[in-house]
């Protein structure tokens, strides 16, 4: 899909054209995250498969990761299928990440346009 720039993103466009590029009332929405965690509790592929069944346990996708040898990894979330995430989603990752004793603290960027940049 292309992406397009802040500037062609106002232009006026046809309901169906908004749809196809998801702009307007059909954009959607993704978060940005990071995620720092304590080698001494767990393994960077422990750590990435327990994150991994939670993002899918939610109808979410993830994409990114990281490095055997870093203490974080990051990526950007969204739907699976067409829809945003929302701020409900936010403070559910922020909980869910709480709940681990291996986080450090996920960071959590705002709400992004999941198909054409960062704002």
């Amino acid at each position: 899909m292309k992406s397009l720039l802040p500037h062609e993103m106002n232009k006026p466009r046809s309901r169906r054209l908004r749809k196809k590029l998801r702009i307007g009332e059909f954009q959607e929405f993704g978060i940005d995250i990071t995620i720092p965690f304590n080698k001494e509790i767990i393994t960077f592929d422990s750590a990435l498969d327990l994150w991994i069944e939670f993002i899918e346990s939610k109808g979410w996708a993830f994409g990114g990761g990281g490095s055997e040898n870093s203490e974080l990894f990051s990526g950007f979330i969204c739907q699976v299928n067409r829809g945003s995430l929302g701020e409900h989603d936010l403070a559910e990752i922020q909980k869910w990440s709480k709940n681990q004793n291996w986080i450090k603290g996920a960071i959590t960027q705002q709400l992004q346009d999941a198909w054409h940049g960062h704002d």
